[in-house]
């Protein structure tokens, strides 16, 4: 649930979905994220939607449940996107639980042909399958707007190759990317770490827009702010001041 979390907090950004495409790199190769990624797509449909109408924060459903921003909100919209998010993340842990996708599951999308008996993370052809096509007219959400692209990928591995770790995912995602999407700027999120500003997007295009300076800037890097510090800090995670 935490990679789920972490993409639909980022499907979720105040950006033209048109040109938002999301892309989720599974080192493991598991059909079990693969799932997870489907139902996270489904529930994509109410979870953006819900975002946008109420302009909450964080737009990671599980960071935003733990919270009391349902007093902000209509109390019945809340329960209704609480009461669909439950449901998918009870279906999910169900099915990690079983440790393999039931027939009735892989019979929803022609993605889980990929997998077989011999499939490892360690050995397997490239997997590649569109979730949500942006390109296409019917990919909508529950009140008729676009969808953000989101993509799974899972790079070949053969056990003679070295697969060349973070480096070379981020390779295989590039080359991927360019058939698909071919954005200009790219941003790179670990799975753990959910977004918990939907203007994130936005704030970095000013730095590389910037009419004096953007042309020496290549990369931008937002802090880090962890949840459930201890009282003395004492790796030093939290986020106390901003400075440039």
């Amino acid at each position: 649930m935490m990679v789920i979390n972490t993409v639909l907090s980022v499907m979720a950004y105040n950006y033209p979905p048109e040109k938002l495409s999301v892309y989720l790199s599974d080192d493991g190769g598991s059909d079990l994220t693969f799932y997870a990624l489907l139902e996270a797509s489904n529930f994509s449909k109410h979870w953006l939607p819900f975002c946008k109408k109420f302009n909450i924060e964080p737009r990671s459903p599980a960071a935003y449940f733990s919270t009391e921003s349902d007093l902000f909100v209509d109390v019945e919209a809340f329960s209704a996107i609480k009461k669909l998010y439950e449901e998918m993340e009870h279906r999910i842990e169900t099915t990690a639980k079983l440790g393999r996708i039931p027939e009735e599951i892989q019979t929803k999308h022609k993605g889980f042909s990929e997998w077989n008996s011999v499939t490892s993370k360690r050995d397997h052809q490239t997997i590649l399958q569109v979730l949500i096509d942006g390109r296409n007219p019917n990919a909508i959400d529950i009140d008729g707007n676009a969808l953000p692209t989101l993509v799974y990928l899972s790079r070949e591995k053969r056990p003679n190759h070295h697969h060349n770790f973070k480096a070379g995912a981020m390779n295989a995602l590039i080359r991927v990317s360019s058939k698909i999407s071919n954005g200009k700027i790219i941003l790179n999120v670990d799975c753990d770490m959910y977004s918990n500003n939907s203007e994130s997007v936005r704030d970095a295009l000013c730095f590389f827009m910037d009419e004096q300076k953007g042309h020496d800037i290549a990369f931008v890097q937002f802090p880090q702010s962890f949840d459930n510090l201890t009282k003395n800090d004492i790796y030093g995670s939290s986020m106390t001041t901003i400075y440039a």
